[in-house]
């Protein structure tokens, strides 16, 4: 029984080990995971627990050294080291909360044997709050964190501050009502700071999921069903941004040439995919130098990120990697373009596209009279 003040902490350590492993990737086996963190405590953890017992008397200095956890986690899970950061914080505001309460509880027991009294009541805690925690609070953080791409990169730091700072509160908490006077209000507080925590997390969460809803509903509407290209309304959007910012762009417009026949000889089912070959193998020109939208029908605009010239487009309207999983022979394509400079002559996207649907349009007809000729 000599080591036995050793046991809490063991086990705040392997509760905070099954957290963090239900919150990331692992890289390999859980065997050779729970090896690795075995040894990394051996090698660092007991000696500190054999030599210096303070560090494992309960008043918060194992979790300052528990952060050391953050090298064999960098070893095993894929994720950034932030992340494992702040989910370590998370992971540690549950487990010293459950040690603060038993703490708090053995002191206000009396018990006469402190170390067996703590190890007990910190089991029958975990055991009674972990499996609620493990199935409604890690799933809302983890959604939380996954989603937090929707928000500005300020409103996602200010999360991150705050999971620190509920972590340190409560070290504080802990540390001063360790040194303070006992009774029942300090496991009162205690168990209220942890609510209000997992608390704040449900409603970051209600609101996360809300958006992330809202952004679904935006994406239905302003994304085309069949291509999975934006659509005329996010097209329009994204040309009044540009305008807006004062930036210099190009608007392509595109018709593809003879689809009816397409229709005709292979059947809507070889159309449909026709289509959609056609926006993958066009975005996949543009890259990130622009974005394709499908107009409607067999007629497409893209967005080109500067000034076009007559070179680019033509590559842009070859569709060179067209063979590639094709559904069926290219008929090509006819195009035209204009091009946006500060200030803007024209101002109106729809005058502006009907410019560019213009000059495709007179392509087109040359093109046809070619066809002719050549017949």
């Amino acid at each position: 029984m000599e080591y036995v003040y050793i046991l809490p902490m063991v086990e705040v350590l392997v509760f905070n080990v099954i957290t963090l492993d239900h919150c990331f990737k692992r890289k390999y086996s859980k065997f050779k995971m729970v090896a690795v963190f075995f040894f990394f405590t051996v090698l660092c953890i007991l000696p500190a627990a054999l030599f210096k017992r303070d560090v494992f008397n309960g008043d918060g200095k194992f979790s300052i050294f528990g952060f050391l956890y953050i090298i064999p986690l960098k070893f095993l899970y894929d994720e950034k080291i932030e992340r494992l950061f702040l989910n370590m914080c998370m992971s540690w505001t549950y487990t010293l909360g459950i040690l603060a309460v038993s703490i708090q509880m053995v002191y206000l027991g009396d018990f006469l044997n402190y170390d067996l009294s703590l190890i007990i009541i910190e089991t029958v805690l975990f055991l009674a709050t972990f499996i609620p925690f493990r199935n409604y609070v890690i799933p809302k953080y983890i959604y939380i964190f996954q989603n937090m791409h929707d928000f500005r990169k300020t409103q996602f730091r200010y999360l991150e501050i705050s999971v620190f700072f509920n972590f340190f509160t409560l070290l504080i908490l802990h540390i001063i009502f360790l040194y303070s006077e006992r009774n029942l209000l300090q496991i009162v507080v205690l168990a209220i700071f942890l609510a209000s925590n997992y608390l704040f997390y449900s409603i970051v969460y209600e609101v996360i999921n809300s958006s992330v809803k809202i952004n679904e509903l935006e994406k239905k509407v302003s994304d085309d069903a069949l291509t999975g290209l934006g659509n005329r309304v996010q097209m329009m959007r994204h040309i009044r941004i540009l305008i807006e910012e004062n930036q210099v762009f190009s608007i392509m417009f595109f018709d593809l040439d003879r689809f009816k026949l397409i229709n005709d000889q292979y059947g809507h089912d070889v159309g449909d995919r026709y289509l959609i070959h056609f926006g993958k193998v066009c975005s996949d020109e543009l890259k990130d130098n622009g974005k394709l939208y499908r107009y409607g029908g067999d007629e497409f605009v893209a967005i080109y990120y500067g000034v076009l010239t007559e070179e680019i487009a033509d590559t842009i309207a070859q569709c060179k990697n067209w063979d590639k999983d094709a559904p069926c022979e290219f008929n090509q394509v006819s195009a035209g373009f204009v091009v946006c400079k500060p200030p803007y002559a024209v101002k109106d996207p729809s005058i502006l596209l009907k410019q560019a649907d213009d000059i495709m349009y007179r392509n087109k007809l040359n093109k046809k009279m070619r066809y002719k000729e050549k017949k």
